[in-house]
């Protein structure tokens, strides 16, 4: 880091009576509070789990009082350090078996090697998870391969002309086509991270989210401590860091999932030289779910600044801001392979329904249209569903493909299964529906006659099987009629099932990636869909049959006051209200003042169950697209004094009972509630 001017009087006395009082509150209270430490004026959201922070600032900043009081710095580093430790090992510890993660380290030229051989030693000191390291040498020969620890695997990947200055991307594009592991930890080779950096990353993604940046603070060592903790020494608070920096974004070190990796299309390999790559790599991780609040402490380590990186005129960073002004969506598209022409891929996500799993495949088979393929993704079933899914792809090789995942509901295997997918087309078909005949070939041959279309669509039927004899009845809701755009109708309720569209893939990848939610995902998907006001095509003959059952293990069912379920209800009714309104959806028009009085419905329940916070954005949504009525105004205003009274909670529970007292039975309308 380069030396900054010395503090002067005011920036001193400005830290003693606005800063050295909070840092003091903070550094004496029970960790994770030193997480809450950022400069003044910044913003600071907590993660959905407590344990991380993320500064809600356009880009990466300094903490500004340890460079006026380094001791404040020393004792944060200490603080981190204590709650994370960071240890140095010759090699590793863990048992052997296939690795959880893989590292990926560039290097290049021997001036760094005791930089990234420091590196390795945290990296094998990691605990509880088992990792396979690769360091990619981009060189015009191998220089560095004898150096390396005997349990790192080394790759020579030289660029096509020797000469041409250090390309990032390029090492870790290489690295990943290599790499064994489901996670990819991309990281620079003259960073320290604790012992549970590893773990602690791998427990994030098992939640659904598909990258991670765990970086809370990062310390940047002085050149004299550098050398002092390369020649073996561990105390890393003996010296006030240099500078702290808080959420480094896109550098330094992240994880992301080798398919979500794959599908937004690597790193752009057009960076040549440093800075850059970084930027717009991390805007297209954005499109997938992120996990951005900093939790980790690292230590890095003194080198002399690569050329240009931090100058204005970096081309690269010029580079950056050009290609960048395209949506990452675009972006995604370009560097991706090419769909396979006429293609139609069907995602079958399945949990625990061996016997509906055979049936819902068959009906793909059976359709007339070819070439076809099957996605099948098991959701961390617990019965023999899996077993019954290999069994298929084994008798239906060049067609059915398995995943097999951990439990992370519907969301999640949709995006497992497009990510694995190839088609030109997209069916999605949840494990218990039916694809009828001649449904395929309808409905591709109705986009092709409409090129302007991105979806095509056409009666649902349902089956229940609640009742004896089981009958064929519908179409259920607005599918047995023409619709030219999803919007506004869509406001009110998602008017087809699931297994209904077929979608041409390149609409899917402007909308972006499903959410890893467990609830109302479905409907905020087709909202991004609706938002880009994408022609439907129609087709007359029923498409597909619902089978609606008792009993059976949902991907989706958490039960109704679950917390966590009515959020997700929340997210969706905020993110489909933002599509609503991009597709022209009028602010003043009956969809929406109905859209605000179930939003408002939601709000309490969400209160009811203890999600406040969701409760909260929920009312202001409904106050700020429905009050347009006096009635109306006087419900919200009394509800928000209420709500400022007693709570969000006691409120909403409250307004609930005299709600059930008043008005009994069942609410009508939609499937908003």
């Amino acid at each position: 880091m380069a030396e900054a001017a010395g503090p002067t009087r005011r920036e001193r006395l400005g830290v003693w009576l606005k800063d050295r009082l909070r840092y003091e509150w903070l550094l004496r209270r029970p960790a994770p509070a030193q997480l809450g430490i950022a400069n003044r004026r910044e913003r600071l959201e907590a993660a959905p789990d407590g344990f991380g922070q993320a500064c809600l600032w356009r880009y990466t900043s300094r903490l500004h009082a340890p460079a006026i009081q380094p001791e404040l710095g020393r004792r944060l580093l200490r603080r981190c350090l204590a709650a994370a430790p960071i240890r140095r090992r010759p090699t590793p510890g863990w048992a052997a078996g296939p690795p959880e993660v893989s590292v990926l380290i560039g290097h290049r030229g021997t001036e760094r090697l005791p930089l990234l051989l420091a590196t390795l030693e945290s990296l094998a000191a990691q605990e509880g998870v088992r990792l396979e390291c690769l360091v990619i040498e981009q060189d015009s020969e191998p220089r560095i391969a004898d150096r390396l620890p005997g349990w790192v695997r080394h790759i020579h990947g030289p660029l096509p002309d020797p000469t041409a200055p250090y390309n990032r991307s390029h090492t870790f594009n290489l690295g990943a086509r290599e790499a064994q592991a489901p996670v990819l930890l991309l990281h620079d080779n003259d960073m320290l991270v604790p012992t549970g950096y590893a773990r602690r990353l791998l427990e994030r993604i098992s939640r659904g989210y598909a990258v991670v940046n765990p970086k809370r603070f990062v310390f940047y060592l002085d050149e004299t401590h550098s050398a002092a903790v390369l020649a073996g020494s561990g105390a890393y608070d003996a010296r006030p860091a240099e500078a702290i920096v808080q959420n480094l974004e896109a550098g330094g070190s992240m994880a992301i999932t080798a398919e979500a990796y794959a599908a937004i299309g690597g790193m752009d390999e057009g960076f040549v030289g440093w800075g850059g790559e970084d930027n717009e790599f991390w805007d297209r991780c954005l499109t997938r779910p992120t996990w951005i609040w900093g939790y980790e402490p690292i230590v890095h380590l003194w080198h002399r600044g690569q050329p240009l990186k931090h100058r204005t005129d970096n081309p690269n960073l010029e580079r950056a801001r050009a290609v960048m002004r395209r949506p990452a969506l675009e972006r995604i598209a370009a560097l991706r392979p090419a769909p396979v022409p006429g293609l139609v891929s069907t995602i079958i996500p399945v949990h625990n329904r061996a016997a509906l799993l055979r049936a819902a495949v068959a009906s793909v088979l059976e359709q007339d249209h070819r070439p076809i393929e099957i996605v099948i993704v098991d959701d961390g079933s617990s019965d023999d569903t899996g077993a019954v899914a290999d069994g298929l792809a084994a008798d239906h090789p060049q067609t059915i493909r398995v995943i097999h995942q951990p439990n992370r509901g519907p969301g999640a295997a949709r995006q497992r299964g497009l990510d694995q997918s190839r088609g030109e087309f997209v069916q999605y078909l949840d494990s218990d529906d039916l694809l009828l005949p001649g449904k395929f070939s309808a409905q591709v041959d109705a986009l092709r006659r409409s090129p302007g279309a991105g979806i095509a669509y056409g009666p649902s039927l349902e089956e229940d099987h609640s009742r004896r004899p089981v009958e064929r009845c519908g179409p259920m809701r607005a599918t047995g009629i023409p619709l030219e755009r999803l919007f506004p109708r869509l406001l009110l309720e998602r008017w087809w099932t699931t297994s209904c569209p077929l979608y041409r893939r390149d609409l899917l990848d402007r909308i972006g990636p499903w959410q890893p939610w467990i609830n109302e995902e479905d409907w905020e998907y087709d909202g991004r869909a609706g938002a880009t006001g994408t022609p439907l095509v129609w087709v007359p003959a029923p498409v597909s049959v619902r089978r609606i059952h008792m009993g059976d293990d949902h991907l989706s069912d958490r039960g109704h006051l679950d917390p966590r379920k009515l959020v997700d209800r929340s997210r969706a009714q905020e993110s489909l209200l933002r599509s609503a309104l991009a597709a022209g959806v009028d602010p003043g028009g009956p969809e929406m003042a109905r859209f605000s009085r179930s939003a408002f419905l939601l709000s309490r329940q969400c209160g009811a169950a203890g999600a406040e916070q969701a409760a909260r954005r929920l009312f202001r949504l409904a106050r700020r697209h429905g009050a347009r009525q006096p009635r109306r105004q006087l419900e919200f205003l009394l509800y928000g004094l209420l709500a400022a009274a007693l709570g969000w909670g006691r409120a909403a529970r409250l307004s609930m009972g005299v709600r059930t007292r008043l008005r009994p039975g069942p609410r009508s309308g939609g499937n908003m509630t």
